[in-house]
């Protein structure tokens, strides 16, 4: 397999790794034990304020023996719906509606636990003065199984109140996992955009070595053995100080532009006579940040379509503003009209260019080229305008 075949495969299976659904992970969906027990508590002691609330305001006698009684069930309450609790931390199906069911399905048992303490509460233990009533008119319709009846008719108005924790506890697993999800999709789309960013800065360097080196041939070719040197020289020089950032790097408009000058004295040897750079930068953008070697494309597509076909001199401007909160660069470049026009490129230094810019900043920055009012060629790029503190 050669290695654009290796590139390809790599490729593939970092789509499929994106685009394949996130894993699923049941401690995603676990709630935080403080805020599940308590939610049982608050649930509870509503359930104790506004009954005993609404027995004092419908005027019931014997509320204070009453509230006792209820203070137990509501104790007992909360046991049970701890237990339930417990059973559903261990008890997490990959979909959320198997997760409901299961919920819903396991508060049955447990309804039916607190049905029949409440029973033996307000029945058995500390029955009321009208207990017996209530017990003879069930015994009269129900004479075998009256406590079953009783508990069966607890049990289904007391369903949806176990009910509705057991979906309150779903919701909110389902709510943990779907942050877990987007926590984890961000870090691959991070990741792939960081990819990204690293493949298109390593594009530069060898479309940059195949220019230089063709210049080093023709100086070679010439007999310009001095000038080879110098190119050879300069050429180390920049590579040493290009390879050295982190591709991701931001770094300082100045710094970008010393980088350049470090790659146009490489130029400079070949064009001693031809290339004239002017720069122009407002001394509060200096510390300007921009993704290091951003300008390189540019600069050398200036060098090449202007410089090179040339006989006379040929400027090469940079122009650095800022507007409405964007950090504009502007590269002109001239052009000989009696030069011969240069063979058209491939494009991969601007387009390397824009997808730089909307990789790291999205639809805020961009990047447009052609020709100017002149007759010369002009790249215009904006991008956030941030100062060196935040590179």
């Amino acid at each position: 397999m050669n290695m654009s075949d290796r590139k390809l495969a790599q490729s593939d299976r970092r789509a499929r790794f994106l685009a394949a659904a996130p894993d699923w992970r049941a401690s995603d969906a676990r709630v935080n034990p403080r805020v599940a027990i308590g939610s049982i508590i608050v649930m509870w002691l509503l359930y104790f304020l506004i009954t005993t609330g609404l027995a004092i305001l419908t005027g019931a006698t014997d509320q204070m023996e009453f509230i006792g009684r209820r203070a137990l069930v509501v104790v007992a309450g909360i046991l049970c719906t701890f237990v339930l609790y417990q059973l559903l931390q261990r008890v997490q199906p990959k979909s959320f509606g198997a997760r409901l069911a299961a919920a819903l399905g396991t508060a049955i048992p447990l309804v039916i636990l607190y049905a029949s303490i409440n029973l033996l509460v307000f029945f058995y233990w500390f029955p009321a003065a009208d207990t017996q009533k209530i017990i003879a008119e069930v015994q009269e319709k129900f004479p075998v199984a009256w406590e079953l009846v009783l508990i069966l008719d607890s049990s289904i108005r007391w369903y949806f109140f176990f009910a509705v924790w057991a979906a309150l506890y779903v919701a909110f697993g389902y709510a943990n996992e779907m942050h877990a999800v987007e926590r984890r999709a961000d870090s691959y789309r991070i990741e792939a955009q960081t990819a990204q960013l690293r493949a298109l800065h390593y594009q530069v360097n060898p479309h940059f070595l195949f220019n230089t080196l063709n210049s080093l041939s023709t100086l070679v070719l010439k007999g310009s053995k001095a000038e080879a040197e110098t190119m050879i020289m300069n050429l180390a020089s920049f590579l040493r100080s290009s390879l050295a950032v982190d591709p991701e790097q931001l770094v300082s408009l100045d710094e970008e532009i010393a980088l350049q000058r470090l790659y146009l004295d490489i130029e400079q040897t070949r064009f001693p006579d031809r290339l004239q750079v002017e720069v122009t930068m407002p001394q509060d953008l200096e510390h300007a940040c921009v993704p290091v070697l951003i300008l390189q494309p540019i600069i050398e597509n200036a060098i090449k379509y202007g410089v090179a076909p040339s006989k006379g001199t040929i400027a090469i401007r940079l122009t650095a503003s800022a507007e409405y909160g964007l950090l504009v660069l502007r590269i002109e470049n001239d052009i000989d009209p009696k030069a011969p026009v240069p063979a058209p490129g491939t494009g991969l230094g601007l387009g390397n260019v824009r997808e730089r810019l909307l990789t790291r900043y999205g639809p805020t920055a961009g990047c447009e080229w052609g020709k100017s009012d002149d007759g010369g060629f002009v790249v215009s790029l904006w991008l956030p305008f941030t100062q060196q503190g935040g590179c």
